[in-house]
């Protein structure tokens, strides 16, 4: 368990996962000028895109340790990494809950959200392309979201979650259904090239 609590930096992560939600409460409503390529401009702003580093840190630390030691591990090592992605999420849910209870943010249930939307795409692409892969496209989203990520008429596309109001009862089911989604894909199957051995010559 100790080794698995390095490798992850499960501290760190942690400590990142609530500095990334209270920093996204205090400055979150800053736009940012990211260019439109499709659809008609909307605010994209700072808490969009800071609520991906939980994820993309999530995705570093399950990439720590060599494929060929986790696959001859008696435990289910991508099992605990899914427990930990799931409660990354509950803890960035829990601080908005309480931000937006106590009238802190006007954006507490987007921060919320979109942690949680992020970690599970996370988990949904860990499993199908890998962690080396998963990183990157989960870090690039937001910005795929800002800039194609808006309808010609305004508003966001059903897809771009980040984007939706802040207040979206839709968005956040959606957002708590992808999540879901991704903590069962990622329980019942490990990491892309998890479970091949070192190979024999």
């Amino acid at each position: 368990m100790t080794w698995w609590l390095r490798s992850r930096a499960v501290s760190v992560l942690a400590a990142s996962t609530l500095l990334a939600a209270v920093a996204s409460l205090v400055f979150g409503k800053v736009e940012l000028p990211i260019p439109v390529l499709a659809g008609q401009a909307g605010a994209f702003l700072l808490a969009d895109l800071l609520t991906v580093l939980p994820a993309v840190m999530w995705l570093n630390g399950t990439g720590r340790a060599t494929t060929a030691a986790e696959a001859t591990a008696v435990r289910p090592v991508h099992r605990w990494d899914t427990t930990l992605a799931a409660a990354l999420a509950t803890v960035a849910l829990a601080i908005a809950g309480a931000a937006h209870l106590l009238g802190v943010s006007d954006i507490a249930v987007a921060v919320g959200r979109n942690t949680a939307v992020y970690l599970g795409l996370a988990l949904l692409l860990n499993p199908l392309v890998g962690q080396r892969v998963a990183a990157p496209l989960t870090a690039v989203f937001p910005l795929v979201c800002a800039a194609a990520g808006w309808r010609p008429g305004g508003g966001p596309e059903p897809w771009a979650l980040i984007l939706h109001r802040p207040h979206s009862l839709p968005a956040l089911v959606a957002g708590l259904v992808v999540l879901s989604a991704g903590c069962a894909l990622s329980f019942i199957r490990p990491p892309r090239g998890h479970g091949r051995g070192p190979r024999r010559t």
